[in-house]
């Protein structure tokens, strides 16, 4: 089953007129849809009475949009600043008190849902103290950051990377980490602004690759009015009900702008309104066919709350759709941390975000994160080279294969997701098999699984279709730093651990030199940056390394050995722990 949520916002001038013709195709479709009204909104005798039509009328919901922070008593605070999450704590709380005093002004109650691109922990906390009917918020716009602040011209300064791509809830200290429990939780349910191409939001600007047919346009996705991709990515989605209780999550939220002339796009208004216009009708056709439920925003906070507890994981399996490259990603996420398997890459892990340290972040120019309200990664091999491509590899994991004096490295063979499984708790995500050939003619496949669970990743590689007699040296190897932009962050602090025969304990210091730890088990590097201890450990495994990389590589690299004769499987567990602060 699909939950599915409208979200329609009015606009100046012409645009209300565009708004409201939204309003008319949703209700002729029988969908409800939730109105966000600008503070501004609140002083328009049209806008409310249209709004509360449409609500007694069709089951509409109002709520509360916190962004164009313009307006009586508010206009002198704000400054000409236009993101409530942005301000310090004490204008945050003198706007947030002047919104929600006048919207309950108007309506006769404070708002059940609130919007916004995104909500820092200090703005959950004075919302939940303001206004604690509103229980479901849009939270934050998944993974809009570097990549959209370069594409518009530097101007667009919404860096809330590494968050969940689904609803979740969002914790006490920083609103993009998933809660671990109802004592960490922040009182609320948050969706995503949109949703998003799980495939091509981490290759590129997702703001053109989600749940918006103008967007799409704006991408050049579309061949005027045709434009499958619209309509497979809603059900790429609802694919994921398989693996996630049953249910899928979608919304969608078009401003007036997108439906008019519009410099992004090549085409006329009738284009993106012929777009829009299928978007909405295929979602109403599901709803015939009893595979979609529409829902208020307020409503389907609270159909959350019941079918996902505090604490739940999501998985998304993402199959590139737009241009017929065949690339799998697999996302997992859990109060532990959000991974990305790249298939292409051999299974490797391009991007890591470790809740597991919760990391607290509130943003404004009262804060030392001032605008960076994303959750620190400890691998983005978007941002941080991946794979070797120019000189250097950056963070990344892999495995190196090695025998007779050569080294193949597993991120340079392409595989793909062969299944997904639940089973005890854990996820499992097996990939398709890579054949490898060694110059000497050694040569067999090799099958990795990933089980994600409980703060660990389980690696399993199995080697097959070799000789009774080969031998062959299996490397897990994790290349990191932590970071939230495209730029590297001071390293020092960082402590690199091994065991064995002469244990490691070494303090990062950009010498560039390996250290080896023979007959290691464990290698792990301690990370205050995250609050993290990060290790790779094997019972099976015969040494170890660890290395602190220099200025024109700056990251930490751990590597955990393996040896094996004949064919067989070697298992690793990747662990996130917490430490103190």
């Amino acid at each position: 089953m699909m939950l599915f949520n409208i979200f329609h916002r009015p606009g100046p001038g012409a645009h209300y007129d565009i708004y409201r013709q939204q309003q008319e195709l949703a209700h002729q479709l029988g969908l409800k849809t939730t109105i966000f009204l600008y503070y501004s909104d609140l002083f328009d005798p049209r806008a409310i009475a249209d709004a509360i039509h449409d609500r007694d009328t069709h089951g509409d919901e109002i709520s509360l949009a916190l962004h164009n922070l313009t307006g009586p008593e508010i206009t002198e605070i704000s400054n000409g600043q236009i993101a409530l999450w942005l301000l310090d704590r004490e204008r945050k709380e003198q706007i947030l008190a002047r919104m929600i005093g006048k919207f309950a002004e108007v309506f006769g109650a404070n708002p059940t849902s609130i919007g916004s691109y995104h909500l820092d922990s200090s703005c959950l906390e004075v919302l939940r103290r303001l206004a604690p009917e509103a229980r479901t918020v849009i939270g934050g716009c998944f993974e809009e950051g570097v990549r959209v602040f370069h594409g518009c011209n530097h101007s667009w300064y919404l860096f809330n990377e590494g968050m969940p791509w689904n609803p979740w809830y969002p914790s006490k200290t920083h609103g993009l980490r998933p809660a671990r429990d109802e004592d960490d939780a922040a009182g609320v349910v948050a969706v995503p602004h949109l949703v998003r191409d799980m495939s091509l939001a981490f290759e590129g600007r997702n703001d053109f690759w989600a749940s918006h047919p103008p967007n799409v346009i704006r991408g050049m996705g579309n061949d005027a009015s045709f434009c499958p991709y619209d309509l497979n990515l809603i059900d790429q989605y609802r694919m994921q009900a398989e693996w996630n209780g049953g249910y899928s999550y979608y919304n969608t939220f078009v401003s007036p702008s997108w439906l008019d002339w519009n410099h992004n796009s090549e085409y006329p208004p009738e284009v993106a309104w012929e777009l829009y216009r299928k978007f909405l009708t295929y979602m109403a056709s599901l709803k015939k066919d009893g595979q979609l439920e529409d829902l208020t925003l307020s409503a389907y906070g609270e159909r959350h709350r019941q079918i996902r507890p505090v604490g739940h994981d999501e998985v998304y399996l993402a199959k590139e759709l737009l241009y017929g490259s065949g690339k799998h990603y697999f996302w997992f996420v859990d109060p532990a941390y959000r991974v990305t398997i790249d298939a292409t890459q051999g299974g490797s892990i391009g991007d890591l975000r470790p809740y597991a340290g919760q990391a607290p972040v509130a943003t404004g120019p009262d804060t030392p994160h001032r605008d960076i309200g994303s959750y620190p990664y400890l691998i983005q091999s978007q941002h941080r080279s991946g794979n070797a491509h120019h000189c250097y590899d950056g963070a990344r994991t892999t495995l190196l294969l090695k025998h007779a004096g050569q080294t193949l490295d597993l991120c340079n063979y392409r595989t793909k997701v062969a299944s997904v499984t639940r089973a005890d708790d854990r996820v499992k995500a097996t990939l398709t098999p890579v054949s490898f050939t060694f110059a000497d003619g050694l040569a067999g496949e090799l099958t990795t699984t990933y089980e994600f669970g409980n703060g660990v990743i389980t690696i399993s590689r199995q080697v097959s279709g070799l000789s009774a007699q080969a031998d062959l040296e299996l490397i897990e190897y994790f290349k990191g730093a932590p970071g939230r932009t495209e730029y590297p962050e001071d390293l020092h602090g960082i402590i690199l651990e091994a065991n064995g025969s002469s244990p490691v304990q070494r303090e990062f210091d950009y010498s560039g030199q390996w250290i080896d730890a023979p007959g290691a088990t464990e290698v792990a590097a301690v990370i205050p940056h995250v609050r993290t201890r990060l290790s790779l450990t094997s019972n099976s495994a015969a040494s170890g390394r660890v290395h602190a990389g220099h200025l024109f590589s700056p990251y930490f690299t751990l590597q955990l050995a393996h040896r094996l004769t004949g064919n067989g499987t070697t298992r690793t567990c990747l662990n996130l722990t917490p430490i103190a602060a």
